[in-house]
């Protein structure tokens, strides 16, 4: 992004992860290292998952919540409590009539869509005496938006947060997806169309079919202790996990919450290779004003060849950069993964510290002038600016993203964290 493009700042974030609600939580389970990988019970599966426990993610109270929650899946409802963090750290309640405010969702090319829902009326409505119409009106209030928006986690979004502008969704590829429905609402922000967006992102439990299917294009890895975690030299694959997360993005100079960083840059592009693609989006965001990042926020998959992709991306375009990343910890959340990183850099950014790489026990020597945060965090200096690259999870996967994040100054109060 040019320097005469309006600034843009990060006001507010949430997270929902295997470690719990907030992204304080997480970022303290990471400086702690905490792992939060177990087998499934009874299920038989290979591959040790990070879960989310969701009995502390609590449903809006009134009567238009208790409607909807007859329609709410498990993905509308981290969706919306992730929003509702972000907002809360913002101090933002509501939409007010002079601001411009909208949603960008982070979603995966299916699963969103009622999916749920669709086949329980199907059979209810065999048994229903309603006419058609009058049945989906009073089952699915917003029925006429099925297929009028592209995602319809974005209504459950923008009923809780009262945003009423543009409500769109960002397909891509798995973990890229995030980057990109970030760079789209940077856009948004840019082009004057609205003041404030919240970008929002769901990494839903994978059936195990999904899992098979993902372990057959690259497979994950089968155990979750020290020596497997990302950019170790006895890495086998990656982990899988879930969660959900927001970012809250205002235009500077109409900001109604505290800046608690600075987006300098976002993009995610594709080429013909996944390496192609990586470097791109790398050059693309160190164009950017002031973009002279001193650590790195990495995809950090766990995957023998994802790693070495972003290997040879970075160092050798910024040198032996302080490196750490979350999935040693809660695994890969996919289409919110770089969510959940951008909340946790923003995090690192307030606190002035760099938290350690989970599960990583010796660096892999053949990644060259790698220097991964090992054991306890690592202090930030007080004007840090952070590089976050996230990669498409896939053998064929070709979308790379990459964004700047800049100390918005200060450190983060223990009051400030315990809202975070």
């Amino acid at each position: 992004m040019a320097s005469e493009r309006p600034g843009i700042v990060v006001t507010g974030a949430g997270v929902i992860s295997p470690a719990g609600p907030g992204t304080a939580r997480l970022w303290e389970a990471m400086a702690a290292g905490k792992t939060f990988f177990e087998h499934p019970d009874g299920a038989g599966l290979p591959w040790p998952t990070a879960a989310v426990d969701s009995s502390e993610i609590t449903w809006p109270a009134g009567k238009a919540w208790a409607n909807a929650s007859k329609y709410a899946n498990q993905s509308a409802r981290w969706a919306v409590a992730v929003a509702r963090q972000a907002l809360q750290q913002a101090g933002i309640t509501g939409e007010t009539e002079d601001v411009r405010a909208g949603t960008v969702m982070a979603v995966a090319s299916s699963g969103d869509e009622l999916s749920d829902v669709i086949p329980q009326l199907a059979s209810a409505y065999r048994h229903d005496s309603r006419p058609l119409v009058k049945f989906l009106h009073d089952e699915v209030p917003d029925y006429s938006y099925i297929r009028g928006i592209p995602s319809q986690l974005g209504q459950f979004v923008s009923m809780a947060s009262g945003f009423r502008g543009s409500n769109v969704a960002a397909y891509g590829e798995a973990a890229a997806g995030g980057t990109g429905a970030l760079a789209l609402a940077a856009r948004l922000l840019e082009s004057g169309e609205l003041d404030r967006v919240l970008v929002v992102g769901v990494g839903a439990p994978l059936t195990v079919t999904g899992m098979a299917a993902a372990d057959q294009d690259e497979p994950f890895g089968t155990r979750a202790t020290t020596g497997a975690g990302p950019f170790d030299a006895e890495r086998s694959g990656a982990l899988p996990g879930q969660g959900a997360a927001a970012v809250l993005l205002e235009r500077a100079d109409a900001a109604a919450g505290t800046a608690r960083a600075r987006l300098l840059g976002c993009e995610v592009l594709a080429a013909a290779d996944l390496p192609t693609a990586a470097g791109l989006a790398v050059d693309a965001v160190l164009t950017a004003e002031d973009a002279t990042p001193v650590a790195w926020w990495a995809h950090g998959a766990g995957s023998v060849r994802l790693d070495r992709v972003e290997a040879e991306t970075v160092p050798p375009r910024l040198g032996a950069l302080p490196v750490t990343g979350s999935k040693g910890t809660i695994g890969n959340a996919f289409e919110c993964s770089a969510l959940i990183d951008t909340a946790l850099a923003v995090e690192s950014l307030a606190r002035g510290e760099l938290p350690p790489v989970g599960l990583l026990g010796r660096p892999d020597p053949l990644l060259r002038d790698l220097d991964p945060v090992i054991g306890e965090a690592r202090p930030l200096p007080p004007a840090a600016t952070v590089l976050l690259t996230a990669l498409g999870q896939g053998a064929e996967a070709t979308a790379a993203g990459a964004l700047i994040l800049a100390a918005a100054g200060g450190r983060t109060t223990d009051k400030e964290r315990a809202t975070a």
